[in-house]
Order: C-alpha cells, then structure tokens, then sequence
C-alpha cells in the first residue's frame, strides 16, 4: 500500500506512506558465464578434449589481464547422449560441460575477453550482468531519495487535511530493493570473427522505506 490513514483512539491520526528512489549508474564491470562443450563417444575423449579446451582458455585469459581469482568453476557436468529412431533409444556418447564464471573489473575489456574465450574453444556464453563497483554509495543516494520521497507524500496528506503544521514523525522502515538488472547476453558460438560489440547500458539501483507519520 503507498499510502495510509488511521485514527488512534486519542485523536491523533497515523498516515503511513512508502517511499521510493532510484540511482542510475553506469555499469563499469560485468560477470559472465562461458562455458566448454565437447561430446565424444568415449567419455575419456569427451574430458580430455573439454580440459585441454578449458586450460587454453584460462591461459589466455590470464594474459589477458585478468587475475586468477576471477575465474571460478560455476558447474561441471557429464551428461549421456541419446537418439531416439524408430521408437528405439540409441546410446551415442557423452557430453561434458565446464562453466566458469568470469568477474571483469573493467566493463570495456569486456568484448576483448569473450572473443579471448570463443577464440580459445568456448562455444556458450550466458548470463553477463553488470554492476557498478560502488553500487552501495548509488544505494545510499537512491535510499535518500526514498526517504525524501516518503516526506514529501506524508507533507501532501497532512496539507490536504489541513494538519500541515501537525506532522511528526514515528517510525520508518527500510524495504528491501535490489539492482535492476542490465539484460543478459546468452549465446552459442560455434566460432567468432571481428569484435564482439557489447553495451552496459545503465543500472538502475531502487531503494524503498516505509514511513509512518503522526498527526496531533
């Protein structure tokens, strides 16, 4: 509810608002989620041709730039591969999968890892998110925000009812709001040429409180 009145026994009226804010900020760093996928029908062929895939894009990565710790295993999976012909399942082979998750501290080399990864053998990419590095100093702006707007709602009710002068007040709760998300990127590569071009665009980052306000 954004706003609400109520009457206490004694007299004195309780006007309950909620406030709203938004920061926009420029995304300077992004994650990604690439991944390595190889099938065989020897599972061993499978692994051995998903590692040394995955070796050689680590390796270029970190010559890139970018710091160990950046890169995480997200997932690592063998799946078996089957057709279906005439009613009748066959066996095919295996499937291997290895994802990493990517954190890149400067959203304009952003371009240059992905196609590092897609040059190195990565055939997905999935899931790039922007952030801000300083998203807690756009939350506090956009809090502040909130908490104004939550003023400002509460002044327009008591000023309508003629109580303008009469506004005190009690308690204020903060609500949780996240980032809103820049959207995702999700691909398959079986090969790339040229720049893979890539825009953050803008994050939002909203923040609420809920206000209540006596009037005597």
């Amino acid at each position: 509810m954004d706003t609400e009145t109520n009457t206490g026994r004694e007299g004195a009226m309780k006007i309950t608002v909620t406030g709203e804010g938004t920061a926009v900020a420029i995304p300077d760093m992004a994650t990604a989620i690439v991944g390595v996928r190889t099938e065989k029908g020897v599972l061993q062929e499978a692994q051995l041709d998903n590692a040394k895939i995955a070796n050689d894009m680590i390796a270029s990565l970190l010559r890139l730039g970018l710091m160990k710790e950046d890169l995480k295993t997200a997932d690592y999976r063998i799946d078996p591969i089957y057709s279906y012909e005439g009613g009748k399942q066959e066996f095919q082979g295996y499937r291997v999968t290895n994802l990493f998750s990517i954190t890149i501290r400067n959203v304009g080399n952003l371009g240059r890892v992905i196609d590092t990864a897609v040059r190195s053998g990565v055939n997905e990419v999935m899931n790039i998110q922007f952030a801000a590095s300083d998203q807690k100093a756009y939350y506090q702006h956009a809090l502040s925000l909130a908490v104004m707007d939550s003023d400002r709602k509460a002044r327009t009710i008591a000023a309508t009812i003629g109580k303008a002068n009469q506004l005190y007040p009690l308690s204020m709760t903060e609500e949780n709001r996240m980032a809103v998300p820049v959207p995702r990127l999700t691909a398959s590569f079986e090969g790339s040429a040229g720049s893979t071009p890539i825009e953050p665009g803008k994050l939002e980052i909203n923040a609420a409180v809920t206000a209540i306000y006596i009037v005597k």
